[in-house]
């Protein structure tokens, strides 16, 4: 099974099922959506943590919206697969 996420893709030593235990279900283990998936867990975190802090639940989602396009577009010009 290859290691999908992005820190093996950059060669680091992190398999796949070290991310298990943030909430990764075991059919995204080596599948194609992992990156995806960790994004959109990573997305629904920030907007909570935004909301915590005062936002509205529409600056919020706003923010986390721009995080995860920087993410998205870091990883491209990296030629990481997503």
């Amino acid at each position: 099974m290859e290691d999908k996420n992005w820190l093996a893709q950059t060669g680091k030593n992190f398999s796949d099922i070290d991310y298990k235990e943030l909430g990764i279900s075991d059919d995204l283990i080596g599948a194609e959506g992992f990156n995806r998936a960790m994004l959109d867990k990573v997305h629904a975190e920030n907007v909570a943590g935004y909301i915590e802090l005062g936002m509205s639940e529409t600056q919020a989602k706003h923010e986390a919206d721009k995080r995860r396009s920087m993410a998205m577009k870091a990883a491209k010009d990296n030629g990481l697969k997503l």
